[in-house]
């Protein structure tokens, strides 16, 4: 089966499901995905497509761009990319976001999504891409530097109670 990016419609309520379930054992998780666990698939699908365009932004917040990624008929990842930094996401979160579910990690599911999502970067006009992730989260760098990602720091971040990664990955090559 070909995996791909996939834009979440109504269609995929059930395959949304699965995803969030996969998650409910792994709370706090789930990064770039920011609908309440409650919502509709229309609410989500309506969410998803406003914030994209701009509209129904919460404070703070920028346009934002989400997909999922798709292989047969399982999300196993999901990924944002913020049209452009605010002061907030110039510190942490950056550009890009991602979660892969938890039965699919450590199977280069964040990897093959990240370097998808770079060509959705160039189609918006970023030319560098900004992204943070836990010094932990040795799958997540690995994934970020597999695709080009050059670190500028790794230190402290006082609000997320962690030692951080900041990476940069340049797309206008």
């Amino acid at each position: 089966m070909i995996a791909r990016l996939v834009t979440l419609t109504t269609d995929h309520a059930e395959m949304l499901e699965a995803f969030l379930a996969d998650f409910d054992s792994a709370p706090g998780e789930l990064h770039g995905y920011f609908c309440p666990r409650s919502a509709s698939i229309d609410q989500v699908v309506t969410a998803l497509n406003g914030w994209s365009e701009g509209r129904n932004l919460g404070e703070g917040w920028v346009p934002c761009s989400t997909w999922f990624w798709r292989e047969g008929d399982t999300l196993q990842g999901v990924i944002n990319i913020r049209h452009y930094l605010s002061p907030a996401l110039e510190k942490t979160g950056g550009h890009i976001g991602y979660s892969v579910a938890p039965s699919h990690r450590r199977k280069g599911v964040a990897k093959r999504m990240l370097g998808a999502a770079i060509e959705h970067c160039r189609r918006l006009g970023i030319e560098r891409a900004f992204l943070t992730c836990d010094a932990k989260n040795t799958g997540s760098w690995r994934a970020i530097e597999a695709n080009g990602g050059v670190m500028e720091t790794e230190a402290w971040h006082e609000k997320g109670q962690r030692v951080q990664r900041s990476y940069w990955i340049d797309l206008d090559g």
